[in-house]
């Protein structure tokens, strides 16, 4: 009996040993499915994860990307050189920006070798300009240009051996508020601008910056008969009108007791320094642009000399030398894809007082002319088009005198010149040219050629090199 109770017990013990066996494999099997499971959701979420930390570190790298973007265009914004009624590309940046800062510049270097031995050959830090504006809100703004010429202050550049130069060809350091001004935008028809401006004359004047014109210097017309960059103290209103744009302003007047036979009014100029407000002066200017690339102008400027800075004892009397100055001038430019065209013709007079006429300051003319024409030729589209670069050879030619009528006496034939400028400027950028250019020079005198005593400086021809850019 307790055998076969023993085999029941075994048969039982196995059957349910065999039955928790299949249990225990379908519930190891399910365990397994479920670990397998649980891997595979795992390693999902190991993936999501992952994408997870990608994107958001996209994202913050995207955000610390849109930080500097941010960053820059508070402090150095893309700028959008284009003019605005007439300023230099870099000294218009103020106008295109939203709001707040605006910082741009330009900087001329220069090489004039001089074909003649008796004069020394020339290499000069030209200028360097900041250019700081501040746009308070969308009608009104501040602009200002701040210049260092010939390297700064005191240096060697300031050396004459004791010979005082004329004004043109000085090239002593300086450092000028080269114009400052608030602008009231109010309407396209009409706008206010108050402060030291630059005097809406001629083709250069006010659009100096290097990359903007032919030839390493700017034309000796443009810088003697109209002495660029000239500039004044007073209020100024401008506006577009159809295809006209005018300006028209109230300035300070100039110095009789600095002009100058050689420059003419040049060194009249008081450029907002001490300026004496004795003398006013009016300024006008209209162009037409009515057809594309092509501008067409003139303008006018009638105003007083006066002796002596501002503030100086006032020398009343008969032997105060003061004058009446006109000076007028038409312009012409045109732009067709590769080609540009430009002229300009200027005439000026002095109408001075019985003690001015008798002893002009400085030898200096009572009629003033001259005039020069100019073409170029972009040549970079036809080597290879579409770069951003541009090859143009030009030539300009010059003729004026600044005694073409003198009070009394002989005209002095020195003063009667001629210039015949070729070369050719390479903008590797937009913003960056490499010029170099060589100057025929000739007067009416019969002196040999050559600086000195018996010579005539003006008979000099020169090769100049030099670079420049604006930011």
């Amino acid at each position: 009996m307790r055998r076969w109770i023993s085999l029941v017990i075994i048969f039982l013990i196995l059957n349910l040993s065999s039955v928790m066996a299949q249990e225990l494999g379908d519930k190891a099997a399910k365990l397994e499915q479920n670990i397998e499971e649980l891997r595979k959701e795992l390693e999902s979420l190991r993936v999501e994860q992952k994408a997870l930390k990608e994107l958001q570190g996209q994202q913050t790298g995207g955000l610390a990307e849109e930080l500097r973007k941010l960053k820059l265009e508070i402090f150095a914004p893309e700028a959008e050189y284009k003019s605005y009624t007439g300023l230099g590309p870099a000294a218009s940046k103020v106008y295109f920006k939203d709001r707040g800062l605006s910082i741009g510049g330009y900087g001329e270097l220069n090489y004039e070798g001089y074909q003649h031995k008796s004069k020394k050959d020339r290499a000069d830090a030209s200028r360097f300009v900041l250019y700081t504006g501040y746009k308070f809100t969308d009608r009104i703004l501040m602009n200002a240009e701040f210049e260092y010429e010939h390297a700064g202050i005191n240096n060697v550049g300031g050396s004459t051996g004791g010979v005082t130069p004329s004004v043109s060809s000085s090239r002593n350091p300086e450092v000028y508020l080269e114009f400052g001004y608030l602008d009231f935008l109010l309407h396209p028809r009409f706008n206010l601008r108050s402060g030291l401006l630059l005097t809406p004359i001629g083709l250069i004047n006010e659009y100096h910056e290097p990359t903007i014109f032919h030839g390493v210097l700017r034309p000796d017309v443009e810088r003697i008969l109209i002495p660029s960059t000239w500039r004044d103290l007073g209020v100024m209103g401008y506006g577009g009108m159809g295809d006209f744009e005018y300006k028209v302003g109230l300035l300070n007047g100039l110095r009789s007791d600095r002009l100058s036979s050689s420059d003419w009014i040049r060194g009249g100029r008081q450029q907002g320094a001490g300026a004496s407000a004795e003398g006013l002066a009016g300024v006008g200017r209209l162009d037409y642009k009515g057809i594309p690339g092509l501008t067409l102008g003139g303008s006018y400027y009638f105003g007083q000399a006066d002796f002596g800075r501002g503030a100086d004892t006032d020398p009343i009397g008969p032997g105060e030398k003061k004058a009446d100055i006109n000076l007028w001038e038409l312009h012409a430019d045109y732009k067709f894809k590769g080609l540009e065209l430009r002229g300009l013709f200027t005439r000026g007079s002095l109408d001075g007082n019985r003690a001015f006429d008798l002893s002009p300051p400085g030898g200096v003319g009572e009629e003033v002319q001259g005039w020069y024409l100019e073409t170029a030729y972009d040549l970079m589209p036809l080597i290879r088009a579409g770069l951003a670069m541009s090859l143009t050879p030009f030539m300009r030619y010059e003729n004026y005198d600044t005694h073409e009528q003198v009070f009394s006496g002989r005209k002095n034939p020195t003063l009667d010149r001629e210039v015949i400028t070729l070369g050719l400027g390479f903008k590797p950028h937009p913003n960056v040219v490499i010029k170099a250019d060589y100057q025929w020079r000739g007067t009416d005198s019969r002196l040999p050629v050559g600086k000195g005593a018996g010579r005539d400086e003006g008979k000099i021809d020169q090769f100049n090199v030099g670079i420049g850019f604006i930011f």
